[in-house]
């Protein structure tokens, strides 16, 4: 019974004086993180009247603020992308540029956060890679199944601000991910745009200026 009631206040019974609460600070940014982010790992969880009251207000207010922020980032992200576009079209082909920039990205947005993460996570969770591989795509695409979280084995020692590093490693994880899907719905848009000129020759591919501003 004792147990049961510690752990539904968010205490670890297994934990030792390293790890005695779930509830301690970067813990909890990290379950601030996971809820901003709407991925819900299900291993904390508010279990007081008071703390599950509040963590409605604050998804409400967190969430359409975090969607905000993710879309800045990523469209400040693709303006970024589209000066490096603009600097190579004096001297190169501008579609060989663009395909340039984009094979860049994703190339760089892998290796800082899919492909280097995982060996930090392998390191000190004592995960095989292909487990923390598993773990942060899991979490980036936002589906958080919870068979995997940081920085919850009792037995091992965390630094202070490990969970909350990787808090914030998921929210810029995920606003890379934003600027990918900016990516693709331009591409998708610009293939559809050639296929009904091969069609109808006649038919002029419409520019809209907008999407090319640096925002």
């Amino acid at each position: 019974m004792i147990i049961i009631d510690a752990w539904d206040k968010g205490v670890n019974p297994t934990g030792n004086s390293t790890n005695p609460s779930n509830w301690d600070f970067s813990s909890s940014f990290f379950f601030a993180g996971a809820v901003v982010t709407t991925i819900g790992f299900g291993n904390l969880s508010p279990s007081t009247v008071g703390g599950q009251v509040f963590c409605v207000f604050y998804a409400l207010v967190g969430i359409p603020l975090n969607l905000t922020f993710l879309n800045t980032l990523g469209r400040s992200l693709n303006g970024y992308l589209k000066r490096v576009e603009r600097s190579g079209q004096k001297s190169n082909n501008k579609q060989v540029m663009k395909i340039f920039a984009m094979v860049f990205f994703l190339i760089l947005g892998t290796v800082l956060f899919l492909v280097f993460p995982p060996l930090i996570f392998s390191h000190v969770e004592g995960w095989t890679y292909g487990e923390s591989f598993y773990f942060a795509f899991i979490t980036l695409s936002t589906i958080g199944f919870g068979d995997y979280v940081v920085g919850t084995d009792p037995g091992k020692h965390y630094i202070s601000i490990y969970r909350s590093l990787a808090g914030v490693w998921i929210v810029v994880g995920l606003a890379w991910l934003a600027l990918l899907f900016n990516l693709g719905s331009r591409a998708m848009e610009q293939i559809f745009q050639m296929k009904r000129q091969r069609k109808n020759p006649k038919l002029e591919v419409k520019h809209d200026p907008k999407k090319d501003d640096c925002t």
